[in-house]
């Protein structure tokens, strides 16, 4: 086995000695059984010429090849180039449930086929350290402080490469591994790839984690989702994300479309979906989150934890519980600290905070951030003017909205 840093810039030349370039780059065919397919060579006159390996006839100090190759124009959609699709990219250790950064790549000729493959990567320190040529160095300073270094190598049957150079994809493991990352893990790796290879990868997860990935996508990549997918599709992942969220996507629609969609979801989520899109047309509507927590006034500090205890998984937020009266309207707040070191037979009214600082749909985005400042706040309850509380804007939102508009 060796590795794709020790091939990089070798010289090219023929039986003959003949002198054709330097490989830049290797081609190798995107399967189970990645075997190497052509070699990228860069000419004298800076030209990049295709070859296939059946022409490389010994792999040494030098590469040589027949005098008798022949130049190709392009590689297949199957295919994946070394440096442009694995090298110092990132990509899924299936395995592991990470994504990893590749090092180097290594290869492997076997001698009962005559073929040469991709066996792996490394993803260590080791890798770099070869790139640099320093590995050799390196290893007896770790050895004199009893350090013991082997290269991190993954396997080629480990790791899932997404993209390949047609910008097509072909998964080698099954949606369920891949279903065992964290969203937000896969969400950055995806963000690095085409559209087309997250549509692919996307289409293919339950709905509930295709939800938590899309919910980690920014903005742009969220809409040109919903725009290739058919609209039965979008109402069942609509129904797993957060309505705020879904606004955002929805509304980046064509009224059609939305309308499409909307009509497919249920009643519940379609009241909740217009609500805000009502609400996003004012000054502070857009940033509304309408998922917060509430207790009754009425209510001592034993109901309001079990209360507290069914909402949290409904709600992202619960810096802030927020203390409503028999009409609905916000009387109070208090958090969660002052909620449980109480004695559970104490009355709400007792304990909560009556001067609630609020801010209204038509609150300028500057004076709500100014009070945040002010009073120390994490988050601001919206109410309307019969005092009903409708959402809440947070500190993040207010900041990153206005960081978006500088």
């Amino acid at each position: 086995m060796f590795y794709f840093s020790e091939l990089k810039n070798k010289k090219v030349i023929t039986q003959n000695d003949t002198y054709i370039g330097n490989l830049t780059d290797i081609i190798f065919l995107a399967s189970e059984a990645p075997i190497i397919t052509k070699i990228i060579i860069k000419t004298s006159n800076k030209k990049k010429i295709i070859i296939p390996i059946e022409f490389v006839q010994r792999i040494d100090k030098v590469i040589n090849i027949s005098p008798e190759y022949k130049i190709i124009e392009n590689g297949q959609e199957n295919e994946l180039y070394i440096v442009k699709n694995l090298l110092d990219k990132q990509i899924i250790d299936v395995k592991g449930g990470k994504v990893v950064r590749v090092n180097d790549v290594a290869i492997q000729y076997k001698d009962d086929k005559n073929k040469y493959y991709i066996s792996g990567v490394d993803i260590g320190i080791r890798g770099i350290l070869r790139w640099i040529g320093l590995e050799k160095f390196a290893l007896p300073f770790y050895r004199l402080l009893g350090i013991y270094s082997h290269p991190h190598f993954l396997s080629w049957g480990d790791i899932e490469p997404i993209e390949l150079s047609s910008g097509k994809v072909k998964l080698k493991k099954s949606i369920e591994e891949l279903e065992r990352m964290r969203p937000e893990d896969l969400a950055i790796y995806l963000e690095k790839t085409n559209i087309r290879n997250v549509d692919k990868i996307i289409t293919n997860f339950e709905d509930k984690f295709a939800a938590d990935v899309i919910s980690d996508l920014n903005v742009n990549y969220q809409t040109s989702l919903f725009k290739r997918f058919p609209s039965e599709k979008n109402a069942k992942i609509i129904e797993h994300l957060d309505p705020d969220e879904a606004v955002d996507i929805l509304l980046a629609l064509t009224k059609e479309k939305r309308e499409e969609i909307l009509n497919l979801v249920s009643e519940k989520t379609r009241k909740e979906i217009y609500k805000l899109i009502k609400y996003s047309k004012t000054l502070i509507g857009e940033l509304i989150n309408s998922k917060f927590i509430t207790i009754s006034a009425d209510d001592t500090v034993g109901s309001a934890i079990v209360k507290f205890k069914n909402k949290i998984t409904n709600s992202h937020f619960s810096a802030y519980i927020y203390v409503v009266n028999k009409n609905e309207e916000l009387v109070g707040v208090l958090n969660l600290s002052e909620l449980i070191t109480k004695p559970h037979n104490t009355p709400i009214h007792t304990i909560m905070k009556q001067n609630v600082v609020v801010i209204h749909l038509t609150t300028p985005k500057e004076i709500a951030i100014k009070k945040l400042f002010r009073y120390k706040l994490y988050a601001l309850p919206v109410i309307e003017d019969n005092q009903k509380m409708i959402g809440i804007v947070t500190y993040d939102d207010l900041v990153e909205d206005i960081i978006e508009k500088l």
